[in-house]
């Protein structure tokens, strides 16, 4: 393997204008393209392997609306799934399968404009309220990975909404109406979470003020050589909770006892992960999951992320309540807003920006 500076040379040098433009732009302008460009190909240790596929925890959410004996047993199973998992399948979530697909090819249209239109949106600023972009988020230096993203504030929407795309001329109100229904659904998650820590049902959503949502639509396009490159790197996510769902191309990989596994696509149903923040409020008990997206050779994997967390000024660090029963704190309290910042900017993920932030008891 190069030296990471020798490696970082490489990748400044590799990189073009033409590969700012995307993978997509790449697969399209080059429909016989037989081999990825040298500035996509990882060095051998970081390349994916095949992995053998593995259910998720499944949780119906219909019981949380149920008698209280129902209620009970699902928060309970939340809490499981939280400690041994941080990532599960949810079902009877209430969202209707016409408006996530609805949401998934309004997504898709977004990403076959032409590309001076995606432009428009372009930023090196990852905290940009709207963000198009290639590869990783951050613009500093690294190996390119074989994704292109659209990146957008939702809730509290009056102060995004009108920043968002307007072609297709759909967008707008389709995103709207999807991230208002999801944000319902993790309202409910959170009240379960929060009581499955012991915690009033309301102490995290409280917790986060007037809660940040960000969504992040992937687009992953066919590979000729998946083997060699990521869709994107091992990274755990920022906020607290993110849903995910996909258009059915089998893409994404969890990190679970130290080993990665393969994630099936199951229709009509989300997919759930603890996110850093919840690992932090927790004290520990709940982990946020490092996961990949890898790519294949036939078909364009698509992938739509709402991710929730704090406010951007909220101070967050563990439940008081939690530090008392542990005796102590086990991460540090910071901004989220500076958490964030340093989380999206960084070029070697996994939960590197988590690591920085914990304790040091001596």
């Amino acid at each position: 393997m190069a030296a990471p500076s020798t490696l970082l040379a490489f990748v400044e040098n590799a990189v073009t204008d033409d590969s700012k433009k995307g993978v997509k732009h790449l697969v399209d302008t080059r429909p016989n393209l037989k081999t990825i460009p040298p500035q996509y190909i990882l060095p051998v240790a970081l390349r994916p392997l095949s992995v053998s596929p593995s259910p998720l925890p499944v949780v119906d959410l219909s019981g949380l609306h149920g008698a209280p004996a129902s209620r009970e047993l699902t928060v309970r199973h939340i809490k499981l799934t939280c400690q041994e998992w941080g990532f599960f399948r949810i079902v009877n979530h209430g969202v209707r399968d016409s408006l996530t697909e609805e949401m998934m090819r309004t997504v898709e249209a977004f990403f076959s404009l032409p590309w001076e239109e995606k432009a428009k949106y372009a930023s090196n600023d990852v905290m940009s309220t709207v963000r198009y972009g290639t590869s990783m988020n951050t613009p500093k230096p690294h190996v390119l990975q074989w994704r292109d993203y659209l990146r957008h504030y939702g809730h509290p929407f009056s102060t995004s909404f009108y920043l968002w795309p307007d072609r297709p001329q759909n967008y707008r109100p389709v995103a709207k109406e999807y991230l208002e229904e999801i944000w319902k659904v993790v309202m409910d998650l959170v009240g379960a979470i929060s009581e499955g820590l012991g915690l009033e049902r309301t102490y995290v959503e409280e917790s986060m003020g007037e809660v940040t949502q960000i969504l992040a639509a992937n687009y992953y396009p066919p590979c000729p050589q998946p083997e060699l490159t990521l869709g994107l790197s091992p990274h755990s996510d920022h906020g607290g909770l993110t849903i995910l769902v996909d258009n059915g191309v089998t893409g994404l990989q969890v990190k679970h006892d130290n080993d990665w596994v393969s994630v099936p696509h199951v229709p009509g149903s989300f997919l759930v992960n603890i996110g850093d923040y919840l690992e932090i409020l927790s004290n520990g008990r709940y982990k946020s999951v490092e996961h990949r997206a890898v790519v294949n050779n036939i078909r364009t994997r698509i992938s739509i992320a709402a991710g929730h967390g704090p406010q951007l000024s909220a101070s967050i660090g563990p439940a008081r309540r939690l530090v008392e029963r542990d005796g102590e704190p086990k991460y540090k309290t910071m901004t989220y807003s500076d958490f964030m910042r340093d989380q999206q900017s960084s070029v070697s993920r996994g939960k590197t920006a988590l690591e920085a932030v914990k304790s040091v008891i001596s």
